[in-house]
């Protein structure tokens, strides 16, 4: 597609002007605001493909997910394309938005709905809020696309409580891999937490010493002579968190499973991930996650201790 001269110009003085130090992630970068605001105005031509608006525009407003999700369009490539671009971005970052990993989400407020750009962090993983939650959601209004506006969700987390999705009874994780054989306790772990930064949102979860989603946490040994610590934190089945942390091998091999609002997240990634686990003992086992140098994961840090 041909991507008209305003937009060249517009990309220009766009990257000249870039955020000064601000992160998608600082939730204070953002601006209290509405969806009318954000998603209103007018193009300066209705037959441009792509009109890149001014850096900055960052807004938080309070809707409401209708559950509704829908591929991106390829009519907001140049958008996407010139927006990334104005942020330093190559065109893997672009290649993402239309993959398949990102969708269209729609978002009821004041009776009216809107269809908003999940972005990265907080579109990847999406599928734990059901429909009808109410959402904290930041946006960034970048511009037109055939003098449609478009704004990118950066971040999306829950305005207060928990949400009403209830998990699905019977689904367990087993922590034995093919090949390792019987296994033999070492020492069982009764306390501890775990903090977790995901889709722009804070948990705290405690060992939970009954391990009602696996086995009880503690320090494992297996046939094959391969040794684990197993832990499990969370006091239900609306969210927890199941870590397999191998002895003996590189921390990158951290293997996490997490339930959000009573759903499983995606696969968690780790390997483009800062990881650093000390090494488990009979008296217990720490460690923590950086996410935040990778721009594909949902997940921003992880830090949990066991003993």
């Amino acid at each position: 597609m041909r991507i008209p001269l305003v937009l060249l110009s517009l990309l220009v003085a766009a990257a000249s002007r870039a955020q000064s130090g601000a992160s998608d992630t600082e939730e204070a970068a953002y601006a209290p605001s509405t969806l009318p605001k954000i998603m209103g105005g007018a193009a300066r031509a209705t037959n441009d493909e792509a009109e890149l608006g001014e850096p900055g525009r960052w807004f938080s407003t309070t809707a409401t997910f209708t559950g509704r999700k829908r591929p991106i369009s390829g009519r907001y490539r140049p958008i996407i394309g010139a927006w990334t671009s104005s942020r330093g971005e190559g065109q893997d970052v672009v290649e993402m938005y239309f993959g398949g990993e990102l969708s269209e989400l729609e978002f009821e407020q004041g009776g009216k709905k809107y269809w908003v750009l999940a972005g990265l962090p907080g579109g990847l993983g999406f599928d734990i809020y059901p429909a009808g939650q109410k959402l904290t959601i930041y946006l960034q209004r970048i511009g037109f696309a055939s003098g449609t506006p478009v704004a990118v969700m950066t971040l999306a987390k829950l305005p207060g409580g928990a949400t009403s999705a209830v998990v699905t009874q019977g689904r367990r994780m087993r922590n034995a891999r093919v090949g390792e054989g019987a296994r033999r306790q070492e020492a069982v772990f009764k306390s501890g937490s775990a903090t977790i930064t995901y889709a722009g949102r804070e948990y705290t979860l405690p060992l939970d010493a009954a391990g009602r989603h696996s086995i009880t946490p503690g320090l494992y040994t297996y046939a094959n002579g391969v040794r684990t610590a197993l832990l499990e934190y969370g006091s239900g089945d609306d969210q927890y968190l199941l870590l397999r942390v191998p002895v003996g091998e590189d921390a990158s091999s951290l293997v996490p499973y997490l339930v959000l609002g009573g759903r499983i997240v995606p696969p968690i990634d780790l390997t483009s991930c800062s990881v650093t686990v000390a090494e488990a003992q009979r008296s217990g086992a720490s460690g923590a996650v950086d996410c935040s140098g990778a721009a594909r994961s949902a997940l921003a840090s992880l830090t949990f201790t066991a003993q």
